[in-house]
């Protein structure tokens, strides 16, 4: 007989209930004691969110229950203070790589990609479809490994199942009483944001007129919008468009209603748990914006990655069509999100424009910082003079010759909120004391983390070892670069060049690990060659460091304890920006912090303390902090096993009476052994 008094048993220990709410109460305490009195962020690609199994439709969703659990759960174990998404705009998938990047999205509409179909069920939506509309959906998850990779096929491309789905509910959309409450939020959001809707609406039904094939259009058709362009057929032609893609605009406005509506559910409801929602501003604007707003652009320049260049000699005006749109763009996040970070932000202060023509790159040094207040002013205008404008977050981080840190520059971004990661941390740069001592930046104006999509996740980082490559076979080292830069294994085999590079990179990041591990080891008084030798004590120690500004920020890469790369940069394909969070996110996040990875919050807590000296200060406190340090990474089984002793003692127990039974009624004969038959 076997008794079975486990069960499903988890290895790694996770907070109680009355844990969990002792720590959430904990947190504020602790962070104010290190002075941490600003944000701390959690940074996550809304698409990877996690998704309950028997609701996975290859993609996962702000406004989902799962989403949300996910995001206060992180909440409860790091005590995040806001969660900033990538660009929410509309996608565009590669029909060459795959590649599908957030970064080269639209600026002012919205992906219809963040509407999860459920909520197309619900009255306050309108009911517009039925549950068998959405099982359709869930039976397509077919996608590549689908359980570890968003399939955006089925969710951004023209044509697409869910985009199928959507038509049924637009059709569905125009049946309902048209002086429903929703037919008149419908009509006044068209009315409020007609000026980007119509143009942009006009050039969806273009795109599919001519099947998604841009170089069939004819020079009237791209230029319907371009005041300069003089024809007496245009208005004419316009009138037409709108008349015979009727149907195509009014689906684009509806998809935008309807993305507007979860966008603003989803802040809501973060709000409702105690965060705050920050939008990621691209510096960028799409093909569907420029066609839309031919004047606010240089022709045939750009600011880099294929983005168009807005028109800088006319911007300072705040009447010209640049000023008009960046400032349209700047509104719209402003009433979307609680927060902003502002993409490429140096790009507003010293744009590297490229001639098309030419190749030719002009470095543009405007030594003012007019355009940075003209968003600022926008913001106001939307949030009230009362915003606080800490919560505007720059991305000033870029090399020397795109935004030296000279003394113009240094004045402009002092005061201003900055977002830095630490990949590139060195005795005068990459961390806060660098920053402070050496450029004179006040602490709290600086946000500081480990990293985000743009450099190596923290594991990664951490186990860059020394290593002569003449001396490793071929192929190890071509493993060896493809698993760091995320690069693919034959790109590599057959380029002796990029082979090269990436090994001299290897090389530059080793010494930079060294010259970190020399700060670290110094600071936390932890012996160097521990530092070199541990990835692991390397990669918490580097968290800690994370933390010393008032402000601080984490990848959700790095607090799962992962080496996928999100963004391989030079090496994207149809993997990048696709890196799902797991449903079982707990576990996954607990295994990671059992193996020394993994964003532990009591361990930066219980380092911080020691530095600084909290732990003689505050004894109380610090006691608690090592309470959760020690059980976050326990293994829960001990826990369980612990917990379990006084059922093994009563199965023994009730075992042993049952043998006796036994015995005593064989005795009195009332049950006879088998062999007597």
């Amino acid at each position: 007989m076997r008794v079975n008094c486990i069960n499903n048993l988890n290895f790694q220990r996770r907070l109680t209930s009355s844990e969990a709410k002792d720590v959430n109460g904990l947190h504020p305490k602790i962070q104010t004691a290190l002075g941490h009195t600003g944000q701390n962020i959690l940074i996550v690609h809304d698409p990877c969110l996690p998704v309950k199994p028997e609701k996975d439709m290859g993609i996962g969703y702000l406004l989902s229950d799962m989403g949300m659990k996910f995001l206060n759960d992180i909440k409860t174990l790091l005590g995040i203070t806001a969660v900033e998404v990538h660009p929410q705009g509309e996608y565009y998938v590669s029909k060459r790589s795959g590649f599908c990047c957030p970064y080269s999205g639209t600026a002012l509409s919205l992906g219809a990609h963040i509407i999860p179909p459920e909520v197309l069920l619900q009255e306050d939506f309108g009911k517009l479809l039925s549950k068998g509309d959405i099982n359709s959906l869930y039976e397509l998850n077919n996608s590549f490994e689908n359980q570890k990779f968003v399939n955006f096929e089925k969710f951004v491309t023209k044509d697409s199942p869910f985009e199928r789905v959507l038509r049924k509910a637009f059709l569905n959309f125009q049946n309902l009483d048209k002086n429903s409450g929703l037919m008149q939020k419908f009509k006044t959001y068209c009315l409020n944001n007609a000026d980007w809707l119509e143009p942009m609406g006009v050039y969806d039904a273009l795109v599919n007129k001519y099947k998604n094939n841009s170089k069939y259009w004819t020079e009237l058709d791209r230029n319907l919008f371009n005041p300069d362009y003089n024809s007496s057929f245009k208005e004419n032609r316009l009138k037409q468009i709108m008349s015979e893609g009727q149907e195509e605009i009014e689906f684009f406005k509806f998809k935008q209603f309807m993305a507007e509506k979860v966008l603003a559910k989803s802040k809501e409801k973060l709000n409702n748990l105690g965060l705050k929602l920050t939008g990621d501003c691209l510096i960028g604007f799409s093909e569907a914006e420029k066609f839309a707003f031919p004047k606010a652009f240089v022709k045939d320049k750009s600011i880099g990655w294929g983005l168009p260049a807005l028109d800088y000699d006319s911007i300072w005006d705040a009447n010209s069509p640049a000023a008009k749109l960046l400032k349209r763009k700047v509104e719209l996040f402003a009433k979307r999100y609680d927060s902003i970070r502002f993409d490429v932000a140096w790009a507003y202060l010293n744009p590297a424009i490229k001639d098309l023509n030419t190749g030719k790159t002009e470095h543009r040094h405007l030594k003012t910082d007019a355009i940075l207040r003209m968003i600022e002013n926008t913001v106001l205008s939307v949030k009230g003079r009362d915003f606080d404008l800490k919560n505007l977050i720059y991305e000033f981080e870029a090399s020397g010759e795109d935004f030296p840190l000279d003394k113009f520059n240094r004045e402009f971004i002092k005061n201003r909120t900055k977002v830095y990661s630490m990949q590139y941390m060195s005795r005068q740069w990459g961390h806060t004391p660098a920053f402070v001592n050496f450029f004179d930046f006040p602490k709290e104006s600086l946000l500081v983390g480990l990293g985000n999509q743009d450099v190596l996740p923290i594991k990664v980082f951490a186990e860059i070892k020394e290593l002569d490559f003449s001396k490793v076979e071929p192929d190890e080292k071509y493993k060896i670069l493809s698993d760091t830069f995320g690069c693919d294994i034959n790109r590599l085999k057959s380029s002796f060049e990029l082979s090269e590079n990436l090994t001299r990179r290897y090389h530059d990041l080793y010494s930079l690990k060294m010259v970190q591990a020399e700060i670290l080891s110094e600071k936390y008084n932890i012996p160097i060659e521990e530092l070199i030798n541990s990835p692991t004590e390397f990669a918490k120690v580097k968290a800690a460091e994370a933390f010393v500004s008032p402000n601080s920020m984490f990848y959700y890469m790095d607090v799962l304890g992962r080496s996928d790369i999100l963004d391989s940069q030079d090496f994207n394909g149809i993997k990048n920006y696709r890196y799902r969070i797991s449903s079982d996110y707990l576990k996954e996040y607990n295994n990671a912090v059992s193996k020394g990875f993994g964003v532990n919050m009591f361990d930066i807590y219980e380092k911080r303390f020691k530095v600084l000296g909290l732990d003689k200060k505050y004894p109380e406190l610090f006691s608690k902090i090592q309470k959760y340090n020690k059980i976050i990474q326990e293994p829960e089984i001990n826990a369980i096993a612990k917990n379990n002793k006084f059922k093994v003692m009563i199965c023994s127990g009730a075992l042993l009476c049952l043998t006796a039974l036994i015995l005593f009624m064989r005795k009195t004969g009332e049950i006879k052994n088998k062999s007597s038959h």
